[in-house]
């Protein structure tokens, strides 16, 4: 062929396929994708054909590079089309189309396949070297390939373009990149070039390699030709590899060239593949500035999607003989499973090389899916029993241990002597999911980092984190917001199994210590607080027990402010509960940290909607804490002020004001008056003064608990937006429904700024904010907004959350006044046994509900059905909150109107 590189073969076979996709006009790109990827080929096998490819193709940018792809593509139109009646005749035959692609697909880069006019015998190295050639053995197929049409795409657009002289698969050891790699390998081959595969991880290995490369090339050409290709002078291998390299410098014939597991990319200088003509491949751990070049396309290779990993196991196990048929049968296989499957997945996290090794321990073994999930789950079990060397994985060399090893040991040559496996330990102890950075850049880190230094320095757990990224142990990412490291939960406790027994106390101490470092800080994000949270269950996980020197870790007492402060009242029962009685057992019943678990305990109890019990609990607290800490103690305080707050939940208005001004006063003696607790107690002492039905103090008494908690905090401060919120409700309370609202888009703006849009304080004041817009004679509007945090609620907390059910009803409810009562007593009958369930029946939620259901069915006509359920609630209202409580009297104010001549 002639002309070759001017465009005219590409031109004519992208004009062929459009005018076979034409035969299609009513069908789209992904359809025709979709069938051509279900098409079976003579050969019995699929292909995958992506519809962003197709459309590539179609507009003569690209060639496929695996005719057949073509051929799938051309039968999927030519059925589709049968079925609706003859097409345009002749067609072109399949031979025909071979010779379309494959003359587009030689010209599809003049820069990387040469002129036509090339030949064998014209160029340097080998004469004749065959097309198709392949040198070297990729590993066999994974016994359950997944086929990881995304990866494999890009690696294969990543070829095609012509200024791409190397694609780089990095991952972690054991995520498929020489799975990925051979594919490609394998492809190229097809397609007519010269396929070799090296092995890179020392230098003498990919030099025996490229020498062999060169042998076996030099023994395809001619036998006149031999000698001009070196094969028989004796040369050494460097010598041949030098010769090899040089010939894919100047050759116009195609070629790929993987090198697999490169472990130090310095040890093959003056051995890379270079050419104008191919492209080398490389799959390493590695992600610097080694492999990170212009001409280099950097391709991550992650861990499984949960899909591909559960699909995996399935396919893995179906073969695999289960102890019994029987559907009650812990078997290894059938649908019953399934759910069995997608745990182990999970709990592998999609970890390739884990999950192809459990897979065969599984199989070996005779275990069900069940009993190695509790082997995995056992703490006490090391991965090399775990994951076995005696139950390999699909030809891959190494065990979950053994892989981590090496890397480890590559890393720590990149950073200061001992930093590298520290940072690594303290990683270890913490969330995998995210850590933020600053955790590891606090004293009590860089103490643990670089303990075998006498000065530890900030950049030195830079370097040290920095080692760890570039041999992907763990990945530290700076790009999207406030800097993060995360690493895989199997490395994780790799590297917790490498440090000695008499130092695990000791890790966990310092890495419980840098959460609380962090946490104790006054400007503290809600996002966060989110991460150290999760940061802080997982060190629970890992470090089994954060009690020491007599006294539980400061940082565990966090986890129950935190979880009632996102509305997860139960959440923060359960878990207080849980470290009460370890405490107990540690410590005796009288120990400081006793008496606080006790109180958050109680406290998300009366949260729950049981104030009375919860008061009465917190007044036994309180005493025994002015017995043995000594009542200006700060947590003594701390104490009396939930025990106020429970007391003016319980309906005792008048006592709880006494109780909180008191308070304040003492605080402010004991601690300060710009303290947390001296203006926490203020601000419901002027609650309670808009409860006892003083609404203008209260409005005025939260003003100046604002202009203080900015003056001291900031406007940015979570308490000084919880006092604006309540500024609001007060100052809409005191008649100013409008100005209410406009505290109220204050208070959201700054939340939203602070804490984000879906955080939960920011739902919860867009809620007040719907409610006090309904109220100031926008009733629509609210409607609109209470639907906008409903949904969002939903989305960012459970549908089942507090909060989410919270919009819900009270859309509901101002969805009724806006003109459809009846619908709206259906809606709440709906949610009112999912309240009850949630919450409970008798918590104040529960209770607003059947209230707000009433009123709407009063609305809707039925007075006398809405009077007898009102009546039935107040005895509930009375027995549960008191006669006193503000929401009882103004039921009991409610019945009153409508019993009253002029309520008729």
């Amino acid at each position: 062929m002639t002309g070759r590189g001017s465009g005219e073969a590409r031109a004519a076979f992208a004009e062929a396929l459009a005018r076979l996709r034409r035969e299609l006009p009513d069908v789209s790109d992904e359809t025709l994708a979709r069938r051509a990827g279900r098409t079976a080929l003579p050969s019995g096998r699929r292909v995958e054909v992506n519809a962003r490819r197709l459309g590539e193709w179609l507009g003569g940018r690209s060639v496929p590079r695996d005719f057949d792809v073509v051929v799938a593509v051309v039968r999927a139109v030519e059925t589709a089309v049968a079925r609706t009646g003859p097409g345009p005749a002749p067609r072109q035959s399949i031979a025909q189309w071979e010779r379309l692609w494959r003359a587009a697909y030689e010209e599809r880069s003049p820069a990387r396949n040469g002129a036509a006019e090339s030949s064998a015998g014209t160029e340097p190295g080998p004469a004749g070297a065959a097309r198709g050639l392949a040198v070297g053995r990729p590993p066999s197929d994974a016994a359950a390939l997944r086929e990881r049409p995304d990866l494999a795409g890009a690696l294969d657009s990543a070829i095609e373009e012509a200024q791409v002289r190397q694609v780089v698969l990095t991952g972690a050891g054991g995520v498929g990149k020489s799975q990925l790699a051979a594919a490609a390998f394998h492809r190229a081959r097809q397609r007519g070039q010269l396929a070799v595969w090296v092995p890179a991880s020392s230098r003498q290995s990919a030099l025996t390699a490229c020498a062999r490369a060169w042998r076996v090339m030099a023994g395809e050409g001619a036998a006149g030709d031999r000698d001009a290709g070196g094969g028989d002078r004796g040369w050494d291998e460097e010598a041949e590899a030098d010769l090899f390299v040089g010939w894919l410098r100047t050759t116009t014939r195609p070629w790929l060239v993987v090198l697999d597991d490169v472990d130090d990319p310095a040890e093959l200088a003056g051995i890379w593949p270079v050419g104008d003509h191919g492209t080398s491949v490389v799959t390493t751990r590695r992600r610097d500035a080694s492999v990170i070049r212009p001409s280099a396309r950097i391709i991550r290779v992650g861990m499984f999607t949960p899909e591909e990993a559960a699909g995996y196991l399935r396919a893995r196990l179906s073969a695999a003989p289960g102890p019994s048929s029987s559907p009650a049968s812990d078997s290894i296989t059938g649908p019953q499973d399934d759910t069995g499957v997608e745990s182990l997945a999970e709990a592998l996290g999609c970890f390739p090389l884990a999950l192809s090794q459990a897979a065969a321990f599984v199989i070996d073994t005779g275990l069900s899916l069940a009993q190695y999930r509790r082997l995995l789950d056992d703490q006490q079990e090391t991965l090399a029993d775990l994951f076995p060397s005696s139950s390999p994985a699909d030809e891959h060399g190494g065990t979950v241990s053994s892989t981590f090893r090496p890397a480890l040991e590559r890393a720590e040559t990149l950073a200061h002597p001992g930093t590298v496996r520290a940072a690594l330990e303290l990683v270890a102890m913490l969330a995998p999911g995210g850590i933020p950075e600053v955790v590891l850049h606090t004293g009590a880190a860089r103490r643990w980092i670089g303990k075998e230094q006498d000065r530890p320095r900030e950049r030195d757990v830079l370097l040290a984190l920095r080692a760890l990224h570039r041999l992907s142990l763990v990945t530290h990412d700076s790009e999207r917001g406030p800097a993060t490291v995360e690493a895989h939960a199997l490395v994780q406790r790799a590297a917790r199994e490498t440090v000695p027994a008499g130092d695990r106390p000791a890790l966990a101490a310092a890495a419980a210590d840098a959460l609380e470092e962090v946490w104790a800080s006054r400007e503290i994000r809600p996002d966060l607080a989110a991460a150290l949270y999760r940061n802080v269950e997982a060190l629970r996980l890992t470090a089994g027990d954060l009690f020491r020197e007599g006294r539980m870790h400061p940082v565990l007492r966090r986890t129950g402010p935190h979880l009632t402060g996102l509305g997860r009242a139960a959440a923060a029962r359960d878990t207080c509960s849980e470290l009460l009685v370890r405490a107990r057992a540690r410590l005796g019943e009288g120990h400081r940290d006793v008496l606080i678990l006790r109180s958050q305990v109680a406290q998300a109890v009366g949260d729950l909607g049981n104030a009375t019990t919860a008061h009465a609990e917190l007044t036994a607290i309180r005493r025994e804490a002015e017995r043995n800490l000594g009542a200006a103690d700060p947590d003594t305080l701390s104490v009396r002020l939930h025990e106020a707050r429970f007391l003016m939940e319980s309906g005792a208005v008048g006592e709880a004001s006494e109780a909180f001004t008191t308070l304040a006063a003492d605080a402010a003696r004991a601690l300060g008056p710009g303290a947390a607790l001296t203006l926490d107690a203020r601000g419901y002492a002027a609650m309670c003064r808009g409860l006892a039905g003083d609404a203008v103090a209260a409005r005025d008494a939260y003003a100046a608990v604002v202009e203080d908690l900015e003056r001291e905090r900031g406007l940015g401060d979570p308490a000084t937006l919880g006092a604006l919120t309540d500024l609001g409700r007060w100052i809409g309370e005191a008649g100013d429904p409008d100005a209410a609202v406009e505290m109220h888009l204050k208070a959201v703006d700054a939340l939203c700024t602070a804490a984000g849009p879906l955080h939960h304080d920011t739902l919860v004041a867009r809620h007040n904010l719907a409610y006090w817009r309904g109220l100031a004679g926008s009733p629509e509007q609210a409607v609109e907004e209470f639907a906008a945090a409903a949904h969002d609620a939903e989305r960012a907390l459970g549908a089942d959350h507090p909060t989410t059910l919270t919009c819900r009803v009270n859309l509901a409810f101002w969805s009724g006044l806006t003109g459809r009562p009846a619908d709206a007593v259906t809606e709440l009958a709906g949610l009112q046994p999912l309240i009850d369930r949630i919450l409970g029946a008798d918590h104040p939620r529960a209770l607003r509900t059947r209230q707000q259901s009433a009123e709407l069915q009063d609305r809707a006509g039925d007075r006398a059905g809405a009077t007898t359920r009102l009546t039935i609630l107040l005895a509930d209202m009375t027995r549960v909150q008191g006669a006193e409580h503000p929401r009882t009297r103004e039921v009991a104010e409610l019945l009153k109107h409508w019993g009253s001549p002029a309520g008729s």
